[in-house]
């Protein structure tokens, strides 16, 4: 007989409550009991998943990949999921929360409402572990039982974001353009690749030609850890809502719709309009906060969807002078990374950015010309990407050539051979940090610290170095925005 009743999801959750404080070899332990043998046995079995091991040694039922439900009686589906600490203490979650896979060899649910993802999504018993890198898996306590379901009322809003990321994922598969998929085409549901490797994974398309990578439905990260601190820690929300109560406009809509209602104005009427005073460095940014409703800078439908605001200026030729930085890597961690598990490609797989591009007029002043959302479409990631990526990746393992000059003034000047901008079509690698610092041979120069360098394979040191999406390849992506603001 069980310890639970298997039909009530409230019963579930209480005797899922108790493990809390535990640990994963706590539950093992208790399970055998005195039969030490069988436990080392266990012990030896289970170095992989732990949420198997809570659901065959504490719910006592075999794992499966059932479509439905696994405490199918109460319409209830168990998660057992990690979670992190940042440095400044704010809790967020390790990782997406898979909900199923999504099918390539048959045909796929059309209607939401019938779908495998809102039968796995009206009710989850959430179980989250703290993620200590510094001890082994099974000493993991596990700190939080909640259970979860986004047909509460305060998940109303979410679920209707939820439902568009479905359609939008649903009309691609149909299509016959599943090896399109990318996670960063929506918002808090995503379609995330399954698979050790995409080319182990590729399938036939049931609607199309084209193999594609197996993809299952799953939660946003930034959703989850949204989840984490407001429903589950119930810690009080930073975060204003884009989305009022009685807006029912999908939320992209709404975000354009609050910005093309300023478009024309420059940077000074805006800010007169907006009442912002002494024009701090992020203005825009703080500008198209107040145009959406926000009074801080911070908007709970782009913490939730990992949405980035990225302005750009424009001249009056139509080009911009400014490329776009992104995050510092690690060199020594780069060359070791493929590009299908790396850093770069995780972030532009994933990210979603509001451009807002701003103008250049005649009368020399930034004026508000248009927005829109992005996402980097994943066959140019997986291709022209993926080449200019690994231009990057061989140089830093071959080594990297410096030459040092020094100038009539006394300056020492340094170069290196790192492939150039003009030799890439999306993304180039250039320095990160205010002040350049190199230590070459054991030989230092520059007038930075050595806080402001990385070490490169060799043991040398090079400026801290990031990617940057090109300038040319900005303009690409807004020129039907610089295109509609000529013809007003």
């Amino acid at each position: 007989m069980l310890p639970y009743d298997e039909t009530s999801p409230q019963d579930i959750e209480n005797y899922a409550k108790k493990l809390i404080g535990k640990t994963f070899y706590d539950v093992l332990k208790e399970y055998f009991k005195e039969n030490e043998l069988e436990l080392e046995k266990t012990l030896s079995k289970n170095k992989g998943k732990l949420g198997n091991l809570i659901e065959e040694y504490y719910f006592y039922y075999k794992p499966n990949s059932n479509p439905h439900a696994d405490f199918e009686k109460a319409n209830t589906e168990l998660k057992v999921t990690p979670y992190v600490k940042g440095k400044n203490g704010i809790l967020r979650a390790k990782e997406r929360l898979v909900i199923g896979m999504i099918p390539n060899d048959k045909p796929i649910e059309t209607n939401f409402e019938k779908s495998h993802v809102l039968e796995k999504l009206q009710l989850i018993l959430l179980i989250l572990y703290f993620h200590d890198k510094n001890k082994n898996k099974l000493d993991y306590s596990i700190d939080f039982v909640k259970l979860f379901s986004i047909l509460g009322e305060n998940c109303k809003k979410d679920l209707e974001i939820i439902k568009k990321d479905y359609k939008i994922i649903i009309d691609k598969i149909i299509s016959g353009n599943a090896h399109k998929l990318s996670e960063g085409d929506t918002n808090y549901l995503g379609a995330c690749t399954k698979g050790s490797t995409a080319e182990k994974s590729l399938q036939k398309q049931y609607y199309g030609d084209i193999p594609a990578k197996r993809r299952a439905f799953s939660l946003k990260q930034s959703y989850m850890s949204y989840v984490l601190n407001t429903y589950i820690v119930g810690n009080v929300p930073t975060y204003e809502s884009i989305v009022k109560e009685d807006e029912t406009v999908y939320f992209e809509d709404i975000v354009l719709k609050k910005i093309y209602e300023n478009i024309g104005l420059t940077i000074e009427e805006l800010c007169k309009k907006y009442n912002i005073e002494n024009k701090p460095k992020q203005v825009n940014s703080i500008l198209i906060y107040r145009m959406l409703g926000v009074k801080s800078e911070n908007a709970e439908e782009f913490e939730k969807a990992n949405i980035e605001i990225k302005t750009v200026r424009v001249e009056k030729n139509n080009h911009t002078k400014e490329s776009m930085s992104f995050p510092a890597i690690k060199i020594k961690k780069f060359v070791k990374e493929n590009f299908e598990n790396s850093e770069i490609y995780n972030f532009f797989s994933e990210k979603k950015f509001l451009f807002v591009v701003f103008k250049k007029n005649e009368a020399d002043e930034y004026q508000l010309t248009g927005a829109k959302f992005w996402n980097m479409p994943i066959d140019e990631l997986e291709t022209i990407g993926m080449l200019e990526w690994n231009l990057y990746r061989d140089k830093f393992e071959k080594g990297v050539n410096f030459q040092v000059e020094k100038q009539s003034d006394g300056k020492v000047i340094v170069k290196n051979d790192l492939p150039k901008k003009s030799e890439t079509k999306i993304f180039h690698l250039r320095p990160h940090a205010s002040k350049a610092k190199y230590v070459i041979n054991g030989c230092e120069y520059g007038n930075g610290s050595n806080s402001d360098t990385d070490e490169l394979p060799n043991g040398d040191k090079i400026t801290k170095q990031c990617f940057w999406l090109n300038n040319d390849y900005i303009i690409e992506i807004i020129k039907d925005i610089i295109n509609k603001g000529e013809e007003k």
